[in-house]
């Protein structure tokens, strides 16, 4: 090597050294700032997010699930992990802040280093902007949790994190061909079928897909011994909890409790549901596939159109030529972007399979990482959107599109046509960050409303200061439950709202800790009644919940939604208290407390 080419490899190592700082100051800076202007102001204090909470701080108490408490979210896995978080760190609402903030950091600093590998810093830096700006601290709807700091379960985080450690693990065997590679994401995909069924067989084709390109890249060598080596590493987890709930029961709901995430799969009800078919798109298939059809088309015309025109105007003239997309980019409706991720989902799987030996960078895990985003992303049906579920479901494919576009096609169009594709790489970078900023905004406009205080210290949710919401009669039902009810007072809250249960820590002495057709199917609603009947609690608290989306009513009044449960509360309870309207009656926001008429009026503490 003579002394220019010398003096160009130190300079091209420098840059690339400061890049990537810079690549990661960005994505830092971003990740602070959401997670400041966000702070406490992630869950949901009525729906879902309230069982994240009770359910750990329960099992540190001797609480076994599936058992004591009624829980269909997902597998042991996530429940039992942030049990043991409140065991080491105390019980409150920061252990799992800090908790998934450290998670959700280290696996954005896995990703940039991955995709950096297989692209380059820009490309690594836009897919990361992505993540920490549209999907780990989103808020896109009125109702909380779908967001990586304050999940509606923690099994979807967990299950995501790591599926994506299981992904580089094996792109790192398969790169390397060390088995103790095979090991580390055999043990990754045993954790990961005890959270969510979805994200397992995800997964599990993902795993396929890794097994048959180790055979056709680099042979049989020692790949028996990684297979068995993976397949023992994948069993130790459930075998683990398998002995851990022998402690309890019997082998046979101690299997079932390894398997109860499976379980919800199976029942008829669930799937045909209401919910289930608006979730996935099949109350509206052909709207729906229309839409997916005409956002893919429209994606690739603008794609073409911009690719042929900026490769022959002068420069002088290309803020004019990109001012119309970037300003149709600023004004669209960017929460409807997913309509076009399967699509071009299939064609990240399509293009690098079919030039694999011509990528000059390792393919491997972006490879891998299509497969699974594009297998994850069809749990959502006909109805892609980063949204809701979207927000653990689409994330995997959102950053194959922008790898996809910055990238994977500008550099084939390089390669095969010798086609300058500097142009069209700034102005896509450009049309994404536009992307992201509008996300953001709109976000922060959710999250501008929330201003109220509910808890203390490590418990603090702060949640909307609105009349349009139930959080006024919350906090004053939080409150006079502190005031008026003994520490050692039981409490249920129907249909929902098991938060006021660990903020006020007061224990709700029935398995049921809340009630909706999806619980029904797995559990039974009448054995819940049964059981509810069996360990009264002190207190009942009836919230308004309106449960039509479900294609049911109000909790008591609807035919075949918690009536038998509400003519034996009449009987046996007597009305105490009341925030808000008359509840069970109309939508509007209500809490109204119930005291068990054996139980002696408290004296007021105050």
């Amino acid at each position: 090597m003579n002394n220019s080419d010398s003096q160009k490899s130190r300079t091209d190592n420098f840059l690339s050294r400061h890049s990537c700082k810079l690549g990661l100051t960005a994505i830092i800076l971003a990740f602070v700032t959401a997670a400041t202007l966000t702070w406490r102001k992630w869950p949901d204090v009525t729906i879902d997010f309230g069982t994240q909470l009770y359910i750990p701080w329960q099992i540190l108490k001797g609480a076994v699930l599936y058992r004591d408490l009624f829980y269909f979210a997902g597998g042991p896995f996530s429940q039992y992990f942030n049990a043991l978080l409140f065991k080491i760190f105390g019980v409150s609402f920061l252990t799992l802040i800090v908790a998934n903030l450290t998670f959700v950091a280290g696996i954005i600093y896995l990703i940039y280093r991955r995709f950096m590998a297989a692209a380059d810093v820009a490309t690594a830096t836009l897919i990361c902007l992505a993540i920490v700006l549209v999907f780990a601290f989103e808020q896109f709807m009125q109702t909380g949790n779908y967001n990586y700091i304050a999940p509606y379960s923690h099994e979807a985080l967990h299950g995501l994190i790591l599926s994506i450690l299981a992904i580089a693990f094996l792109s790192d065997w398969i790169n390397k061909e060390k088995t103790h590679f095979a090991l580390a994401a055999g043990f990754c995909v045993g954790v990961v079928f005890l959270t969510k069924p979805d994200i397992f067989a995800a997964l599990a084709l993902t795993v396929v897909a890794g097994f048959a390109l180790f055979l056709m890249t680099r042979g049989r060598k020692i790949f028996i011994g990684s297979l068995a080596a993976f397949i023992f590493a994948g069993l130790l987890p459930p075998l683990f909890f398998f002995i851990y709930f022998l402690r309890v029961e019997d082998w046979r709901h101690s299997m079932r409790a390894v398997i109860f995430g499976w379980l919800p799969l199976f029942q008829k009800a669930i799937v045909e549901n209401p919910y289930y078919l608006w979730c996935t798109g099949l109350d509206q298939p052909f709207f729906h596939l229309y839409l997916i059809t005409t956002y893919f088309l429209a994606a690739v015309f603008l794609l073409v159109f911009y690719t042929l025109v900026l490769r022959h105007v002068e420069k002088v003239v290309i803020p004019l030529v990109i001012a119309p997309l970037l300003f149709g980019a600023a004004i669209f409706n960017w929460n409807q972007c997913g309509w076009v991720l399967p699509s071009l989902s299939l064609w990240v799987c399509i293009l690098i399979g079919w030039n694999f030996k011509k990528i000059g960078r390792r393919p491997v895990f972006p490879f891998l990482w299509s497969v699974f985003s594009l297998v994850l992303l069809s749990k959502l049906g006909l109805f892609p959107r980063i949204w809701h579920y979207g927000f653990v479901l689409a994330m995997p494919a959102f950053v194959s599109v922008i790898f996809l576009l910055y990238w994977l096609l500008p550099m084939l169009l390089e390669k095969e046509f010798g086609v300058s594709t500097r142009r069209i790489r700034v102005t896509i970078a450009l049309v994404f960050l536009i992307g992201f900023g509008n996300l953001f905004v709109q976000s922060q406009l959710i999250y501008s409303t929330k201003r109220l205080t509910l808890g203390q210290g490590g418990d603090k949710i702060i949640t909307y200061n609105s009349d349009q919401d139930i959080s006024h009669e919350f906090s004053a039902a939080l409150a006079w439950t502190e005031i008026n009810t003994p520490s050692n007072a039981t409490v249920a809250v129907l249909p929902e709202g098991v938060t006021l249960n660990y903020l006020a820590r007061r224990i709700n002495p029935t398995p049921c800790l809340f009630w909706d057709p999806n619980i029904f199917s797995v559990f039974g609603q009448s054995n819940m009644t049964v059981t509810f009947e069996k360990n009264p609690p002190d207190y009942v608290f009836l919230v308004e919940r309106n449960m039509f989306k479900f294609g049911v009513g109000s909790f008591g009044s609807y035919p075949g939604y918690g009536v038998q449960l509400m003519q034996w509360i009449d009987e046996n309870y007597t009305p105490v208290e009341l925030f808000g309207v008359e509840p069970v009656v109309n939508d509007l926001s209500a809490i109204k407390i119930l005291k068990r008429i054996s139980v002696s009026t408290p004296q007021n503490k105050n």
